[in-house]
């Protein structure tokens, strides 16, 4: 004759999760408790712009409240086969005009023309004081640019 005593599953389950946390063992069934820091993003895309015989589409800037940055674009060249590199810095300011701190210079590969010119997409990666985080009007971002 088999006998099954209900709810006895649970407490057996409960007794092995209490006995491998006094042991210092993790339970399979213990959670970690954590708090995540909520991560605000600010970002800006410039059109086209051009330099020289380069031109540089969609470059977008986005920077985080954790300190870090990426800047990313696509650029091209109208008549080079020396290798044209595309040369970008950043000045971040506050909504009134005051420069908080500066990033880059950030530069593109070597790019040489073709017809149609080859496209270059590039990414470059940094970082910054986050405190200054939420006195950046990203809009205000002057972005300085040669090829």
């Amino acid at each position: 004759m088999k006998r099954t005593i209900r709810g006895l599953a649970p407490v057996l389950a409960a007794a092995a999760t209490g006995t491998a946390v006094l042991m210092g063992a993790p339970a399979a069934q213990a959670a970690p408790a954590h708090s995540a820091a909520v991560l605000e993003v600010k970002s800006a895309t410039w059109g086209q712009l051009h330099a020289g015989d380069c031109e540089q589409d969609n470059g977008t800037m986005v920077i985080r409240s954790d300190g870090t940055g990426d800047w990313s674009a696509t650029t091209l060249t109208f008549q080079t086969h020396s290798g044209d590199v595309w040369h970008s810095s950043f000045d971040f300011k506050t909504t009134a005009g005051t420069k908080l701190f500066s990033a880059g210079t950030f530069d593109s590969p070597r790019m040489n023309d073709g017809n149609p010119p080859p496209r270059y997409f590039w990414t470059k990666h940094f970082t910054y004081d986050a405190a200054l985080f939420s006195a950046v009007d990203i809009f205000k971002t002057i972005q300085h640019s040669s090829c």
